[in-house]
């Protein structure tokens, strides 16, 4: 894959996660979605689209990967505090909000998601909505790229269940970016590989879901999906409902998208990550464009993707010159 391709998809990956989050917003906890309202996002997106606390945390974990040129803890849970008391509007839930002021008053970045929920820490979805620019820039190391996925979510989202939400949708989003957009995905063999890379007894749950998941395609319906792989909060729900959202629609952003908000629930956090894969898989040249042209700081989101393209370049430059 040449360097222009990967630009699209490094750009297609951060401009799903806003895009879907921003369609998926003014839906959030509805049970039922109509279709007319689903037609009428193909047609004219509401504009301009605002991004939530999805696509906020997001910027922060790319901003510090960035800045630091890898990843650094403190960094990461410094940057999401200080972009949380910048824009705290952003629909934060009740956790996040804890944590900073744990940060704040001195509790280390990896001990503060241990002291929410009576010391077991969160299994939400929050780590693995946010995860995206971790596996763009680490995406030609897996394993590497596992572990740092699970250490970034320990600053808000300690329990296992949330630490592996976020590991499987980074292996997800690495995988799809190695793949040539012209070649249809197959998503039996895809939930296949990816339970080959599950991580032992913690990740036992999320093997029972991909098998789902491959047991619900191509065309189980969206009350049928929602009833069985789930669509709420928890990471071990709306990680494989986007997961089984892009691969029913692996050829088409839009329609993947809007099938995850079609499952209702947490439409945001849903369709971010449906967005992330698509547009890890097809890339920016995509995305719709009078989507792509409302959406908030689009300029900046593009400018990150590029950053971390020269990161991951770099890292691999670095390794190949190490090797010879």
């Amino acid at each position: 894959m040449d360097r222009q391709q990967l630009r699209d998809k490094f750009r297609g990956a951060l401009f799903g996660v806003a895009i879907g989050d921003s369609l998926g917003a003014p839906f959030e906890g509805m049970p039922h979605i109509s279709v007319s309202s689903l037609l009428a996002l193909a047609e004219e997106a509401p504009g301009p689209l605002r991004y939530t606390d999805d696509t906020h945390m997001t910027l922060g974990v790319a901003d510090s990967l960035v800045a630091k040129q890898g990843f650094d803890g403190p960094h990461m849970a410094e940057t999401f505090a200080r972009n949380y008391e910048e824009e705290p509007w952003r629909g934060y839930g009740a956790g996040p909000p804890q944590i900073f002021q744990l940060l704040r008053r001195g509790v280390p970045w990896n001990e503060t998601g241990r002291m929410l929920f009576g010391g077991t820490g969160s299994y939400g979805n929050g780590a693995a909505m946010r995860v995206t620019p971790i596996a763009l820039a680490y995406h030609e190391n897996l394993p590497e790229m596992l572990e740092i996925a699970r250490q970034s979510a320990l600053i808000t989202h300690s329990h296992k269940l949330g630490m592996e939400g976020a590991a499987l949708q980074a292996l997800s989003v690495a995988l799809l970016l190695r793949e040539p957009p012209n070649v249809r995905v197959s998503g039996s063999a895809f939930t296949e590989l990816l339970i080959t890379h599950a991580d032992d007894a913690s990740a036992l749950l999320y093997v029972d879901k991909l098998r789902e998941v491959k047991e619900l395609l191509p065309d189980a319906s969206p009350s049928d999906v929602a009833s069985r792989l789930g669509n709420g909060i928890e990471a071990y729900q709306a990680v494989p409902a986007a997961l089984y959202s892009f691969l029913r629609h692996s050829t088409s952003f839009s329609e993947a998208v809007r099938y995850a908000i079609s499952l209702g629930g947490d439409t945001d956090t849903i369709a971010s990550m449906t967005g992330a894969l698509s547009g890890a898989y097809l890339g920016e040249s995509a995305i719709p464009s009078n989507w792509l042209k409302k959406l908030e700081r689009a300029h900046r989101l593009g400018e990150l993707a590029d950053a971390l393209l020269e990161l991951a370049l770099g890292r691999k430059n670095h390794r190949l010159d190490q090797e010879s």
